[in-house]
């Protein structure tokens, strides 16, 4: 990445990279948080489950991608972000209905009981902004929704 004076700043927020509906062999079991979720038979946020993450698409991050390969300035950051923030408490009741586990909202004390090393991803509030990069590169993220694509999920076992 650096040959094409492409830099990954620590700073940059992670966020949800879906396969969803383009590959439907996706299964909820591929991720730590259905995991989690189908172990300990509830799906849980912390609190009122209100801090969020930012989300995009697969396909729109590796559009993104190409075009800051192909047009992107040396130096200069880019967030392939499609929503702004998406809030634990929406994912957690997604995650919920998609492997039939109830809701539940955990105390920080709790949730490193219940989640283990993912608790601090977890609790993270993380929106995050495309505006500029949009503005750049001209990127219009056209993918299905984080909260669509977990309700279309395989959550087989």
């Amino acid at each position: 990445m650096k040959a094409f004076g492409c830099t990954r700043g620590d700073d940059q927020p992670p966020y949800w990279d879906r396969l969803g509906k383009s590959n439907p062999q996706r299964r909820a079991s591929d991720s730590s948080w259905f995991t989690i979720a189908r172990e300990k038979g509830v799906a849980a946020c912390i609190g009122a489950g209100a801090n969020r993450w930012a989300a995009a698409h697969v396909s729109d991050v590796a559009r993104l991608f190409a075009l800051v390969l192909d047009r992107g300035a040396s130096g200069l950051r880019y967030h392939a972000v499609a929503e702004q923030g998406v809030t634990m408490q929406e994912i957690a009741g997604a995650v919920a209905a998609g492997l039939g586990v109830p809701t539940v909202s955990l105390t920080k004390e709790e949730a490193g009981q219940h989640f283990g090393w993912f608790a601090m991803f977890a609790q993270m509030d993380m929106p995050a902004s495309s505006t500029v990069t949009r503005e750049r590169l001209g990127w219009q993220p056209s993918g299905l929704d984080l909260l669509t694509d977990l309700r279309q999920m395989n959550y087989g076992g």
